[in-house]
């Protein structure tokens, strides 16, 4: 439609959901989701809405939803941008070390100590899927995964029992949940608790490692 300067005055359609005067763009989307993985971890998935991401990023849930329809989408969104990459370099220490169950669970252990270090949200949103009533995060990796990679560990930690190479005292199911535990149970409170703030991410590696090694005798 033309006015009477001989300008078209027309616009361009608006993807539904879009706040007009906010420009759209990855910067927005990646702050949204810093925002979204930080109340997450503060507060555990089930009890955050998409509403109180808004509220807490200072935006209408317009714009949310502009980048995520729904609780579900952010999630998987989530779970594709921001823990795969995680999850696939703790496992490369399995791929790297097949026969060496020792220097797999070291390489697990610093990497586990890296990751909590790089992204304040890791370990504590751990202990939330671990403690919490509802562990979102594992039924969606459930859902996409199934339970194949799981027992295919459990086969490879009982080989390496069997072979001479682990402690067969160790029970498979809990082997790689405690050595998880030694390293992001205290880095999740590392930020709240006064009594490890002399603890250095450095000194919680050394723990878990002696832990794995030497256990607590002399």
């Amino acid at each position: 439609m033309k006015a009477q300067n001989g300008k078209d005055n027309s616009e361009k359609p608006r993807r539904p959901g879009r706040p007009r005067g906010k420009k759209a763009g990855a910067d927005n989307r990646e702050q949204l989701m810093d925002i979204a993985l930080t109340l997450f971890s503060r507060e555990g998935i089930a009890r955050v809405s998409l509403n109180a991401i808004a509220k807490e990023a200072g935006v209408t849930p317009a714009m949310l939803h502009y980048y995520f329809n729904s609780r579900e989408a952010l999630i998987e969104q989530l779970l594709e941008e921001r823990f795969m990459p995680l999850r696939n370099r703790i496992s490369t220490a399995f791929v790297e070390h097949q026969d060496d169950p020792v220097s797999a669970f070291t390489q697990m252990v610093r990497v586990l100590a890296e990751l909590a270090e790089q992204n304040a949200w890791f370990a504590p949103l751990w202990m939330q899927e671990m403690i919490g009533e509802m562990p979102i995060l594992r039924q969606h990796m459930q859902a996409r995964f199934g339970e194949d990679k799981h027992h295919k560990l459990l086969t490879t930690i009982a080989h390496w029992q069997e072979s001479g190479k682990l402690n067969r005292d160790l029970s498979p199911e809990l082997l790689v949940t405690t050595l998880i535990s030694l390293v992001l149970v205290p880095f999740s409170r590392l930020r709240t608790d006064e009594r490890l703030k002399s603890v250095s991410p450095d000194t919680i590696v050394r723990h878990a490692l002696a832990m794995m090694g030497q256990g607590i005798g002399g």
